[in-house]
């Protein structure tokens, strides 16, 4: 949260504006409080965010930060409707001692809160768009 925080109201997505970031190994529910907060603040605060042109949440939302998530989060599809679903990616969280590989894949393609649109951007789609593999 706080190099996510300090990229965006540092100014560094306004200045470098072809750069993309992800924030992995954190899980994905809590981007939206952040970017919440984030607005909050700089709507009272604008004067700590001063190279910023936009509201924090309108870089969150640019297409150059990525999120990725983790197959059981249950708040994954509030993640996907206020960060985006063009925001998400898969994290198998291999080989840490608690991941669920190599079915963490399987899980986000059998939940069924999550339409087949959002499955597809957050299983690869968005991922080659991250690495310009597409």
């Amino acid at each position: 949260m706080i190099a996510l925080a300090g990229i965006v109201m540092g100014g560094v997505l306004e200045r470098f504006k072809k750069l993309r970031v992800a924030f992995l190994e954190s899980g994905a529910g809590w981007a939206p409080f952040l970017m919440e907060r984030m607005d909050e603040d700089y709507g009272k605060l604008s004067h700590l965010g001063p190279y910023m042109k936009a509201k924090p949440s309108d870089y969150m939302r640019s297409g150059r930060c990525f999120f990725a998530c983790e197959p059981e989060e249950k708040t994954l599809p509030m993640v996907l409707k206020l960060v985006g679903e063009d925001q998400v990616v898969y994290a198998s969280d291999y080989p840490h001692w608690d991941c669920l590989f190599p079915d963490s894949a399987r899980i986000i393609y059998k939940r069924d809160d999550l339409s087949q649109a959002a499955k597809a951007k957050v299983l690869g789609e968005n991922t080659r768009r991250l690495y310009r593999l597409a």
